[in-house]
């Protein structure tokens, strides 16, 4: 891994279909914290598409729907009709908070046109929850509408794993890029940096790859923090040619506030479905 993997995402779709073949029919929700994954693979896989299921079926996301779990898209940075599903939870609440102060705005200026009936203008926001998905079910959506014709299955809509503003800002200042593709996630690493099990840690938070590091190595001056990206990496363990033995050893390692979170979602949501496939707000 290297920080162009930050910046090069262009491999074929029959590569990454391989990414989501084991969670096609993931059971929502599931965020086991020691998950066992197979280790059965194809001839010349490094990592088997059941572990890489596995490994992100530990991380939760966060989408923001409505009370029967239908989704609530907006118009993405491409133009495009987009469900964002968050690696942090804090992320998607902000997000949720602006849309309905943009909403409350819009229909106060509405109120003050005399010749538009504004009467029943309503915000439609402010029956939004924010859901909880493993990141697996995720990757799933997004790769079927990426590759192979699946945005045509998904009714025209898209869908986009996002990452915090403060996250990015923080990839884009050690990558010393002006600005980060939509849909690309940065991970953040240290060179030689594992868990006491040979496990080679991913973090979606730069600071918290660093409160690791200190915990791990109390005293000692922090390493180099290097970044690359998710669905760079996936493409990577699942590649039927791969050579690089390191990324058997890789593990996504999710906020410890989002899991907290995910269990919050999960009894706020009750009984509802977490995510409606197929209908959107």
């Amino acid at each position: 891994m290297n920080n162009d993997d930050f910046l090069c995402f262009s491999r074929r779709e029959a590569i990454f279909g391989a990414v989501c073949a084991a969670s096609a029919c993931v059971t929502l929700p599931s965020f086991a914290e020691d998950v066992v994954a197979p280790e059965v693979k194809p001839a010349g896989q490094l990592v088997s598409t059941e572990k890489v299921a596995a490994l992100l079926r530990a991380v939760p996301t966060f989408s923001i729907v409505d009370e029967r779990g239908v989704p609530y898209m907006v118009v993405g940075e491409d133009a495009k009709v987009t469900c964002y599903f968050f690696t942090d939870y804090t992320e998607a609440k902000r997000i949720l908070s602006a849309a309905r102060r943009s909403a409350d705005k819009a229909i106060k200026q509405a109120k003050k046109d005399p010749e538009q009936s504004s009467e029943d203008l309503t915000n439609p926001w402010l029956e939004a929850r924010i859901s909880t998905v493993p990141l697996d079910f995720a990757a799933t959506l997004v790769s079927r509408t990426m590759f192979g014709g699946g945005i045509r299955r998904s009714g025209g809509n898209y869908f986009q794993v996002a990452s915090s503003q403060k996250d990015i800002e923080d990839a884009l200042a050690i990558t010393g890029k002006e600005d980060l593709t939509e849909g690309k996630v940065p991970l953040f690493y240290m060179e030689h940096f594992e868990f006491r099990n040979g496990d080679t840690p991913l973090y979606f938070s730069r600071g918290q790859l660093e409160k690791a590091f200190r915990k791990e190595n109390p005293g000692e001056k922090l390493p180099e923090v290097k970044v690359s990206e998710l669905f760079a990496v996936l493409l990577e363990m699942v590649r039927p040619d791969g050579t690089d033995t390191d990324l058997q050893k890789l593990v996504f390692v999710p906020l410890p506030e989002s899991l907290t979170k995910a269990k919050q979602c999960q009894k706020e949501g009750g009984k509802a479905s977490p995510f409606v496939v197929g209908e959107r707000n």
